[in-house]
């Protein structure tokens, strides 16, 4: 069964979704950990993500791959969770312990770990597209349909945000 015919078998069917959770649910977990470091929010994100998807399944339209969709559902609940974070300190404070404790493997990218405290300043929509570029792997035009904007909004954005970037590691003494 392809992924057309099992999504709509899906808007009607619980176990054809699972179907769909099944095989999305390690990257949307993926990219929602590269978003937050922290496994058992990610955990609670990905739930999230897949309950609106079961909600809104029959809003899905076939012009992009499932996955993106999904990413896209995905961005928005990261989105929303960062939101309702009150105090940023507190959230930064709360955090950078935890993240030390975990042993599992996506916890062992050093590199990662240190660039992700750099990329957690810059505006949202820089984190998304530059977590999606530099960590799912993902085209300009893969992020352009994952986030529903044009290719070169998306384009822009990312050489704004490695600009930022390189400014906030440079003003640390890191030198380019």
């Amino acid at each position: 069964m392809d992924e057309h015919e099992l999504i709509k078998k899906a808007i009607k069917d619980r176990e054809a979704f699972g179907k769909i959770v099944d095989i999305y649910y390690k990257d949307v977990f993926k990219y929602i950990y590269r978003r937050t470091l922290d496994k058992e929010i990610t955990k609670d994100l990905t739930q999230e993500t897949f309950l609106n998807a079961l909600k809104y399944l029959h809003t899905y339209r076939e012009e992009s791959p499932i996955l993106f969709w999904l990413f896209g559902i995905a961005t928005n609940v990261v989105n929303l969770h960062y939101r309702k974070e009150i105090d940023e300190r507190k959230f930064f404070e709360k955090y950078e312990n935890a993240h030390s404790k975990n042993s599992d493997s996506l916890d062992d990218d050093i590199d990662f770990k240190f660039i992700h405290r750099y990329i957690t300043t810059l505006p949202e929509i820089e984190q998304v597209v530059l977590t999606l570029f530099f960590f799912e792997n993902r085209t300009f035009q893969d992020i352009a349909l994952i986030l529903n904007r044009s290719v070169n909004s998306i384009r822009k954005t990312y050489y704004r945000g490695l600009k930022n970037l390189k400014r906030k590691l440079e003003n640390d003494g890191y030198k380019f």
